[in-house]
């Protein structure tokens, strides 16, 4: 098995403290293990699948998963969606349309810190997801207490499955502590907000001063400023230009070869 699959397959059976995914009657096995992807993707492992069509656990629905074939492999399958939701404290049903009912209404990012509020409590959490055709019913709607409604385009609202739970589960992980950007593993550290400056560091006042008194002697040297009375304005401009770049020490030789080169022509 590959390590992949082996480390899903142990968060499956561990985590305690996140959001459950419910899909109510699900039509398609692969709309099923794209939803089991992007739970792996974000976080979030405990899938539970209410009424689902028939031969929904295909070759497909594996595939789809992308390695994410534990969740798949560990999801509760339920006849009823008040079955699939008895054990827990909270739960969260997803609609984009308007209903007739009184109750609190979130924004997927306003929802995730409410869950995390929630789970901190020691409640059990649940999300509740529609079946592709038409969503949650009005029935099902009843045993939610909050509903989450993303921002979408109005004139065309409806989301693929899977891809609401990755809007919704991608929230929930995003208001949790996360620094890192990107896949992180032993040999990928991964990123960071702001300029990548991994293999390099910003270059200095003392590095920004030497190229910039090279660059001058080069300009100088060729004749640029034809115009004596406007060198001190124009070598103002030069080295503001450069200074607004936040070059980096790897820039500045890069820059010193470039020019090095073309005065040698």
């Amino acid at each position: 098995m590959p390590q992949k699959i082996k480390k899903i397959a142990n968060n499956v059976e561990k985590q305690n403290n996140s959001p459950i995914i419910i899909l109510s009657k699900p039509q398609l096995g692969n709309n099923i293990g794209a939803t089991a992807r992007v739970m792996a993707n974000f976080g979030v492992y405990k899938l539970r699948v209410v009424n689902p069509r028939s031969g929904w656990l295909n070759s497909e629905t594996y595939s789809s998963s992308s390695g994410a074939s534990a969740i798949i492999d560990n999801a509760g399958i339920f006849d009823e969606v008040k079955d699939s939701i008895s054990d827990l404290d909270i739960v969260y049903a997803t609609t984009a349309r308007r209903r007739d009912l009184i109750k609190e209404v979130l924004s997927p990012k306003s929802a995730a810190v409410d869950m995390r509020d929630n789970i901190k409590q020691g409640k059990r959490v649940g999300i509740l997801f529609g079946g592709e055709k038409s969503g949650l019913s009005n029935e099902e709607l009843t045993y939610a207490d909050k509903i989450i409604t993303a921002p979408v385009n109005p004139e065309f609202a409806s989301l693929n499955l899977a891809q609401a739970v990755c809007v919704t589960v991608y929230e929930y992980y995003s208001s949790g502590n996360i620094k890192a950007l990107g896949r992180v593993t032993d040999s990928d550290k991964g990123r960071f907000e702001g300029l990548a400056t991994d293999k390099t560091k910003n270059a200095n006042k003392k590095e920004y001063i030497h190229f910039l008194e090279f660059l001058e002697k080069a300009l100088t040297d060729k004749g640029f400023f034809s115009a004596p009375e406007k060198k001190s304005i124009m070598l103002n401009n030069i080295r503001s230009m450069f200074q607004r770049q936040n070059l980096t020490q790897k820039d500045i030789k890069i820059l010193f070869g470039i020019f090095k080169q073309l005065l040698n022509k």
